[in-house]
């Protein structure tokens, strides 16, 4: 996996994305999990419209952050680990995670991930258990949407798909990421899951623990989708 400092034009989109789109939490909620020192008047403007280039290089010189330190820094963790976290994975549910022409931004501004097609975003954390989970978090998502169109069971274009497909990945990622096969590698941290997803949680858990992977995934869609 290459791995690659993110640009100002993708914080910038990711940021308004994130407001425009998916932010309903108060200010001091999103101070939390973004590292920029953007004001409480910005982030009710920034809510409705997307930040511009001069906007977003103003934010960015307002506090200083070792951005490439950090890409130097979580590189390692990773490779150190990868290949013993991409089997457990393959244990658990069949899918064949390769990593060669997935690019793994890195994110020093913000908390938290996000994915694309063939390529993951994550923040930096001084825990290296927490570079593990979310690179793994983010990084399965990928290979789970792979999978879906593999078996037919979506339409959807990834970052557009229905509530209950996004609830189904999310818990999904949340069982797997808490099997205890997983847990190794992050043992001590806390994992809580989306309150958003618990009552899907709720349905799907008993799937998940009597069915394959992939009679899982089909009973899931058919049950959340109907």
């Amino acid at each position: 996996m290459q791995f690659k400092l993110i640009n100002n034009s993708m914080l910038k989109e990711g940021i308004s994305n994130l407001l425009m789109n998916n932010y309903k939490k108060s200010y001091s909620y999103f101070k939390k999990f973004v590292k920029l020192e953007i004001s409480e008047q910005e982030f009710e403007e920034f809510k409705k419209r997307e930040i511009t280039n001069k906007e977003i290089a103003e934010i960015l010189s307002r506090k200083n952050i070792n951005s490439w330190g950090e890409v130097g820094r979580i590189k390692p963790i990773w490779n150190g680990n990868e290949k013993e976290i991409i089997k457990e994975i393959k244990e658990i549910t069949d899918i064949n995670v390769d990593t060669d022409k997935i690019t793994c931004y890195i994110d020093p501004y913000q908390n938290g991930g996000y994915y694309g097609e063939d390529h993951i975003t994550v923040g930096t954390y001084k825990n290296p258990e927490d570079i593990l989970f979310v690179i793994s978090h983010e990084l399965f998502h990928v290979f789970y949407w792979r999978k879906l169109a593999e078996l037919n069971l979506t339409k959807s274009v990834m970052g557009k798909e229905k509530l209950y497909e996004w609830e189904l990945a999310e818990a999904t990622v949340h069982l797997l990421t808490t099997d205890s096969r997983m847990r190794i590698f992050w043992p001590t941290i806390e994992i809580e899951a989306y309150f958003e997803i618990e009552e899907t949680l709720n349905k799907i858990k008993n799937i998940w623990a009597d069915y394959s992977f992939k009679e899982y995934l089909i009973k899931s869609c058919e049950l959340l989708g109907s």
